[in-house]
This record gives C-alpha cells, sequence and structure tokens, in this order.
C-alpha cells in the first residue's frame, strides 16, 4: 500500500527523520519534505495538494 509522508522542513533540519518512523511499516514510501511551519495545508496548499494527487495515482 502506498504511504506518503510530508514533513516540514524545520523538523528534518532538527535531525527528526519522519520516514524512518514509518518505513518499517510501509515499504511503499515516499517521504517529502515541506518549506512551511506547523499548518503545513494552509501554508502551502499546492504541496499538499500535489502529494495527494500523486499519492492516489500510485
Amino acid at each position: 500500500m502506498p504511504v506518503t509522508v510530508l514533513q516540514q522542513d524545520w523538523g528534518a533540519a532538527l535531525g527528526y527523520d519522519a520516514a524512518a518512523v514509518w518505513r518499517a511499516w510501509a515499504p511503499d514510501l515516499e517521504h517529502q519534505t515541506v518549506t512551511c511551519g506547523h499548518f503545513m495545508a494552509e501554508e502551502a496548499p499546492a504541496v499538499v495538494v500535489r502529494a495527494l494527487r500523486d499519492l492516489l495515482l500510485r
């Protein structure tokens, strides 16, 4: 089953790897860092919509 993980870029910069947490359960994982704050859908809507569309097409 395909899984997409979107992670805020500042979390990745601090060394937190969200993909590593999910990879054991989701071998078909797509991981992307997004330049935004806590409210990803409001701050980067085009990125979120594109990721959702890509997920649904996988």
